[in-house]
């Protein structure tokens, strides 16, 4: 057993966003498939004001969708993420994931960040569908 006092691990294997390590005002977190994360569901963007937000994706397939605009989202960009690349997106830009189910991003992220420090956009149903469009992770049937 490794000593606590020379290295601390965090391990989540839940479908959902769980913070697992927490130190010197960072956080990490895993982020597996769950709704919010599913193509199916997408409608909104957020950003954090607080904070830079880095993905890395690890595993399955993942689209981060990427809106220009400062009070509102405007022009949005859909781009696939590449394994064990690491994006890093900018402290108030707006933006969402989507996942496979069998993916896995690992995210770091300022320890402060939470609902309070997060601003949210629902999007028109003609732009979510657009978004839609350009996803490559496939959307469930049925």
């Amino acid at each position: 057993m490794l000593p606590a006092s020379l290295v601390e691990i965090g391990a989540s294997f839940a479908q959902t966003y769980q913070p697992v390590l927490d130190f010197h005002g960072w956080k990490v977190a895993m982020l597996r498939h769950f709704d919010v994360v599913a193509p199916e569901t997408f409608y909104r963007v957020e950003r954090h004001w607080n904070t830079n937000e880095v993905f890395i994706l690890s595993a399955g397939q993942a689209d981060l969708i990427i809106c220009e605009g400062d009070a509102k989202p405007t022009t949005a960009h859909v781009f696939p993420m590449q394994l064990n690349v690491a994006y890093n997106i900018q402290q108030s830009v707006w933006h969402h994931v989507v996942m496979s189910p069998d993916a896995h991003i690992i995210l770091f992220e300022r320890s402060e960040t939470s609902l309070e420090t997060t601003d949210y956009a629902e999007l028109p149903a003609d732009v979510v569908t657009r978004i839609k469009a350009q996803f490559t992770v496939k959307l469930s049937v049925g």
